[in-house]
């Protein structure tokens, strides 16, 4: 493999390739910088010409502005109906919507017909197109012709509006503006007091409906008292009688009921004693009853007697008998008594009880009246609610009715106009300066786009850094070379500028004719490279290019003599067997040489040829055979290179292009290295990387690349170039030639290549 220096790593080497790329870039777009003026000077003058072709613009404009206070001579207080709420007024949706009113067709189709523009021809976009027969427009059309002239603009933070009108007659602009302000104005009038009218006529039927209800709503509350005597004493006054009466009702039977429950314990208690005949605690209980205290004193009296006297007279004593009879009779008597007061207790429970039922059934024909009374004052409530809401309503209906009659009578509005349109003294269209500038913007965007494409699509080379950026070490950069009698006589003129080479043929030889030359110069830095990159491991050298006429024996030559000045003995073999061109470069004949070796029909010896430049031999193509590429693989062939690399130093190989015969690949495994010719603005980068792939992949050691016909100073100018089956009679057949008919066929010189292309 090709030894070479030190690459930097990829982080360094990005930004280098984007700046190298950009280079290119900016190269190839200078090289159609005619291009870019071309386009720009006719788009500019396209655009001067459309400018000076159109009619003239005049604009018109007008201020009005919104007021959402208008004067109110009535005072605030009486509202217009016709007026929005306030903060409708102060939100953008309003003010929206009146400049839409204002570029509306209503508004348009009023102003046509005041000033009858459809009618006017001069209104037209082209009159000069309009038939002589032409007896105007629809109403319609002339409004939307009209709507297209129109601008509107709100000034920001103010209720300013300016309105704008384009006419090619500046009277007839202001005119129009003018118009469409009143117009606009009288239109809100209008419905303003269409409005009027509108709410004055609802208001006027609900003001009739509102007078019935009311006067039905008084005459049902009135015939409401009526039926409940409510005209001498008031509800509120009734609902206190009843209120006391329910109250009073409510006291007296809790006392009925209390002395029923009181009446019940007593009759329940005489029961009890009656029952026990105990005739002490019947006294104890009846203490009331003077009657049966007495008995009772009696009783206890006798009984107390006849206790003492038993034991004086016993019980068979006529005394004793006469006690008991005495007691027999008072016990009858304290029960007859107990008795009737048991029943008149009796009595009094059951009057008790008959007074409680008494007091309940009041108690709830009470509450009844009062919940009579409720449901008439709900009624009543009613009725009156009702008459008063009519009353109400009445009342507000009416002094609306009465406020939109008088507003009806003001003309007033929310708009006004403050500045009219005045007449324009210049025109605004169309802006001729403006056209010219963005038609010179354009062209010049539009030149250098189509520069860009074309010089993204051009793939050929333009500098020794893309062939870098391929993977090929550049060995050395060859200028442009010209012949000085092409230039002298005027039978050629280099399409660049080109070094100037002296005598006809110091081409191919002008390291050795022209030693300090700057040509010279960059040969002998090729050959340092070269030693420097591969030392003594470079014996055999061959040179090859992609497609022909790039000089890779211009190349091959020079190289030779540049070695063979540095001292080392140099052998030239020309194994372009299809198109040799080394014996002319030389000056050698071409009888005998490479194809007279591989056949076997001479040796070494016999074929190498000394030349005019001391250090350097030759040995030509010889006679052209059938089959080069076979003659290349062939056993002679091998051993001829290794018989040169015994007798010289270095030896060099003159190959045809890769591009477009296989010779150079069978010829780059068997050499030391391989050295790549390409021709700045004719190789392409897709050739070049095609031919090292090509190379790389049957081994061989591709030692790096030299350009030819770089200039610096024409940054990166375009050149002509040709393909290779131009150059061969489109076909391989073509690349044979007899010596006999290259040594006396006529052909100018090339000074960009190896030679000029054969006359078909």
């Amino acid at each position: 493999m090709s030894a070479s220096p030190d690459k930097p790593n990829s982080a360094a080497r990005a930004p280098r390739a984007s700046a190298a790329n950009l280079g290119e870039i900016l190269r190839g777009l200078r090289s159609y910088w005619w291009l870019v003026l071309l386009i720009g000077a006719g788009v500019t003058a396209a655009a001067a010409a459309w400018s000076v072709r159109q009619p003239r613009i005049y604009e018109a404009a007008c201020t009005i502005e919104f007021d959402p206070n208008p004067p109110r001579p009535l005072g605030r207080d009486i509202e217009d109906v016709a007026t929005p709420m306030t903060n409708f007024w102060l939100s953008r949706e309003f003010f929206a919507t009146q400049e839409r009113i204002l570029g509306s067709r209503l508004v348009a189709e009023r102003v046509v017909q005041r000033l009858e523009l459809h009618r006017d021809r001069t209104f037209l976009t082209d009159p000069s197109s309009v038939p002589a027969s032409w007896d105007g427009m629809s109403v319609e059309t002339a409004a939307a012709l009209l709507q297209s002239r129109l601008t509107i603009e709100s000034v920001q933070g103010t209720r300013l509006v300016y309105l704008k009108v384009r006419d090619t007659r500046p009277d007839r602009a202001a005119l129009i503006a003018n118009t469409i302000a009143d117009v606009y104005i009288e239109k809100t009038l209008e419905d303003r007091m269409g409005a009027t009218v509108s709410s004055l006529e609802w208001l006027g039927g609900q003001l009739d409906n509102l007078r019935t209800q009311l006067d039905r709503s008084e005459l049902a509350l009135h015939e409401f008292k009526l039926d409940h005597n409510i005209l001498s004493v008031s509800l509120e006054d009734r609902r206190n009688l009843v209120a006391a009466e329910i109250e009073h009702f409510n006291t007296a039977l809790t006392e009925a009921r209390a002395n029923r429950i009181a009446l019940q314990a007593r009759l329940a208690r005489l029961r009890a004693l009656l029952a026990s005949d105990d005739i002490e605690a019947q006294a104890s209980a009846l203490t009331d009853s003077t009657t049966v205290q007495e008995l009772h004193g009696a009783l206890r009296t006798k009984i107390a007697e006849r206790t003492g006297l038993q034991e004086r007279y016993g019980a068979r004593h006529p005394r004793m008998t006469e006690l008991d009879a005495e007691i027999g009779t008072l016990r009858d008597q304290l029960r007859r008594e107990t008795e009737a007061i048991l029943r008149s207790a009796e009595a009094d429970v059951r009057e008790a009880t008959t007074l409680e039922a008494g007091l309940r059934t009041a108690v709830d024909q009470a509450q009844e009246a009062g919940l009579e009374l409720n449901l008439r004052e709900i009624e009543y409530s009613r009725l009156n609610r009702e008459r008063e809401n009519s009353a109400k309503l009445y009342e507000v209906v009416l002094q609306r009715t009465t406020e939109a009659d008088i507003t009806r009578a003001l003309r007033t509005t929310f708009v006004r106009m403050v500045d009219r349109a005045l007449v324009p003294t210049s025109h605004v269209s169309p802006r001729t300066t403006t056209n010219v500038g963005i038609g010179l913007a354009l062209g010049l965007a539009l030149g250098l786009a189509l520069a860009f494409g074309l010089a993204q699509l051009d793939t050929r080379l333009r500098s020794p850094d893309q062939i870098a950026e391929l993977g090929a070490t550049v060995l050395g950069v060859l200028p442009l070379m010209a012949e000085p009698d092409a230039r002298k006589n005027g039978t050629q003129r280099p399409r660049r500028r080109a070094t100037v080479v002296q005598g006809t043929s110091s081409r191919d030889l002008i390291a050795h004719h022209q030693p300090l030359s700057a040509v010279a110069e960059n040969f002998r830095t090729i050959r340092t490279n070269l030693v420097f990159m591969e030392g003594e491991k470079l014996h055999t050298l061959a040179v090859t290019s992609a497609n022909p006429r790039e000089g890779k024996t211009t190349v091959t030559a020079n190289l030779a003599v540049s070695l063979a000045q540095s001292g080392k003995r140099v052998l030239v073999i020309d194994t372009d067997l299809r198109r040799p061109r080394v014996h002319r470069a030389f000056g050698v004949a071409n009888r005998v040489g490479l194809t007279s070796y591989i056949a076997g029909q001479n040796d070494m010896r016999s074929i190498v040829q000394s030349t005019s430049v001391p250090g350097v031999h030759v040995i030509p193509s010889g006679p052209i055979p059938p089959n080069p590429a076979e003659l290349l693989h062939r056993e002679r062939f091998k051993e001829l290179l290794d018989e040169a690399r015994r007798e010289y130093d270095l030896v060099i190989c003159d190959s045809p292009p890769l591009g477009a015969v296989i010779d150079a690949a069978v010829l780059g495994p068997q050499v030391d290295g391989m050295v790549v010719v390409a021709r700045v603005r004719e190789t392409t980068r897709h050739a070049v990387r095609a031919v090292l792939q090509q190379l790389r992949d049957v081994g061989a050691n591709v030692v790096g690349a030299i350009v030819n016909g770089f200039d610096p100073r024409s940054g990166g100018g375009y050149g002509g170039g040709n393909g290779y089956y131009n150059y061969y009679y489109q076909s391989k057949g073509g690349y044979y030639v007899s010596d006999e008919t290259a040594s006396t066929e006529e052909r100018p010189s090339d000074p960009d290549g190896d030679e000029r292309r054969p006359r078909a």
